[in-house]
C-alpha cells in the first residue's frame, strides 16, 4: 500500500541532490515503516532508481558503522512529511509513531493523561499505538506520533490543516 501511496505523486517531484525524503521498503519486518534519508543522486532515468544515505540506518551493526546508502527504486520514495504544530491524538486515530529508527504506521487504542502532581514537571500525555505490521502495542509521548498521511498525487492525504 504505501508503495502504491506513494507512486501517486512521484511523477511531480523532483528529487534534487541534498534533499530529504522518506523511503518505505518492501521487505518482510519492514513493511508500514518510512525511514529518512537524503538523496546523493537523483533518480537514473536508465533504472528509475534514486540513490541514498540514511539518516538512521547504517551498513552494519558494528559500532561506528557508516550510514547506510543504497538505490532504492522511485516508487518506494516521497517528500519528508511537514511537521505541524503540536497536538492531541485520539483513539482510533491512524499514526506514525517513531520507533526502531524509523516512523511505524499505527493505530492509537487508548491515550492515558498526564498524572497531576503541582510540584511535578510540565505533564506528558501517553499513547497506546497498535502495530498492525507487528501486532504489538507500544506506548509513546505526543512528541514521538504524527498524524498518518500519504503521499497522492503530489499532495498529503488527509490534507495538512491550515496554520492558524
Amino acid at each position: 500500500m504505501q508503495a502504491a501511496a506513494a507512486a501517486g505523486g512521484v511523477e511531480n517531484v523532483s528529487f534534487k541532490k541534498g534533499a530529504q525524503v522518506e523511503v518505505s521498503f518492501e521487505e518482510e519486518g519492514f513493511r508500514g515503516s518510512w525511514y529518512t534519508a537524503t538523496v546523493l543522486r537523483p533518480v537514473s532515468k536508465k533504472t528509475n532508481k534514486i540513490y541514498l544515505q540514511f539518516h538512521t540506518l547504517v551498513a552494519n551493526d558494528e559500532p561506528g558503522s557508516s550510514p547506510l546508502q543504497e538505490h532504492v527504486d522511485l516508487i518506494l520514495v516521497r517528500p519528508v512529511p511537514p511537521r505541524e504544530p503540536r497536538r492531541s491524538f485520539q483513539v482510533s486515530d491512524e499514526v506514525d509513531a517513531f520507533h526502531n529508527d524509523g516512523w511505524w504506521e499505527g493505530i492509537v487504542i487508548h491515550v492515558s493523561p498526564p498524572p497531576t502532581t503541582p510540584t511535578a514537571p510540565p505533564p506528558i500525555t501517553r499513547y497506546s499505538v497498535f502495530f498492525r505490521s507487528s501486532r504489538e502495542q507500544l506506548d509513546f509521548p505526543e512528541t514521538d506520533l504524527r498524524l498518518h498521511r500519504e503521499w497522492v498525487h503530489g499532495k498529503w492525504v488527509p490534507a495538512l490543516e491550515p496554520t492558524k
